[in-house]
């Protein structure tokens, strides 16, 4: 049974781009990074994230890139909104992470020397974990399979 995301096949007009070849979508089973760079192949992932009810983790790593391109003065705001949503015990959308991070990060937050790498530690933890588990499962998943199916039978 295939697989269809009718917002996947949207054309370039529209805010996500064209679908991908299906040589580009292999190169996402290379590199964790090479997906996420891809507007097409973070959507997609990010689809396979909500249907499995684990979003949470690739929210919380897109969040902390955006907070690391911001002005500075919008900085402590956005800062301190991400801890609320993401770090803190209790979360609204919790992610995993031990407690020195946790700690480590709330100390970057509260700090009068804020600066972009505020989360770098706790962005590394949910990567790491993404690259070892959803990610795997994204690759296995009917979504990416569909896409890179012409690409494989012809090798």
């Amino acid at each position: 049974m295939r697989v269809h995301l009718a917002f996947l096949n949207r054309k370039k007009a529209e805010t996500l781009s064209v679908r991908p070849q299906p040589e580009e979508a292999q190169k996402w089973s290379e590199c964790f990074a090479t997906l996420l760079r891809s507007k097409y192949g973070s959507s997609l992932y990010r689809a396979f994230l909500l249907r499995e009810f684990s979003n949470e983790n690739l929210e919380f790593w897109l969040a902390v890139e955006y907070y690391k391109n911001m002005k500075p003065k919008k900085m402590a705001a956005r800062a301190a909104q991400i801890y609320q949503d993401f770090v803190a015990v209790h979360a609204p959308k919790e992610v995993n992470l031990d407690a020195e991070t946790r700690l480590i990060t709330l100390t970057n937050v509260q700090s009068s020397q804020l600066d972009a790498h505020a989360f770098d530690r706790a962005q590394r933890r949910i990567q790491h974990m993404m690259e070892r588990d959803s990610y795997l499962r994204f690759l296995q998943s009917g979504l990416f399979l569909e896409l890179t199916e012409s690409f494989s039978s012809s090798r």
